[in-house]
C-alpha cells in the first residue's frame, strides 16, 4: 500500500507536509478515514480533530484543526485551515488563557479545552 502525502496549510504557512498511511478528518456526524487509492474529494471538514494512523491503524499523532477545505486526489490530501496546532504542543489550561487572549477564536479554543477535560475522564 502506498502512503499519502498530507499536505495542511494555514494562512501563515504550510503547518505540515508529511507521509501518511492513513487520515482521519473531522467530517459530518462523525469522521473520514482518507486511504491510499481512494477516489477524489473535496469536503468541507468540521472544527475538530485530526488523526494520523500508522499501519497498524493505531494513532501517530492528534491535530486540532479550526474546520477549513480538503482536496484528496491521486494519494494527495491538501487541507486548508484557519488553525492547526498538535495535540503535543497545547495543554488543556494553554487552551483557555489562548481563548481569552484570542476572543475571536474562542469556539476553536473552547473545543481544544473539551476535548482535553474528556479525555481525562
Amino acid at each position: 500500500m502506498a502512503d499519502i502525502s498530507l499536505k495542511i496549510f494555514t494562512p501563515e504557512k504550510t503547518a505540515l507536509n508529511k507521509k501518511v498511511y492513513r487520515v482521519v478528518l473531522p467530517f459530518g456526524k462523525t469522521n473520514l478515514t482518507l486511504i491510499d487509492e481512494r477516489a477524489p474529494t473535496s469536503l468541507l471538514l468540521n472544527k475538530g480533530t485530526l488523526q494520523i494512523l500508522d499501519h497498524a491503524n493505531q494513532v501517530e499523532a492528534t491535530y486540532f484543526i479550526d474546520g477549513g477545505v480538503v482536496d484528496a486526489a491521486d494519494n494527495i490530501c491538501k487541507i486548508s485551515t484557519l488553525h492547526l496546532i498538535a495535540e503535543a504542543d497545547i495543554t488543556e489550561e494553554k487552551a483557555v488563557a489562548l481563548k481569552e487572549a484570542e476572543p475571536h477564536n474562542a469556539a476553536f479554543y473552547q473545543m481544544i479545552e473539551d476535548y482535553f477535560k474528556t479525555k481525562a475522564k
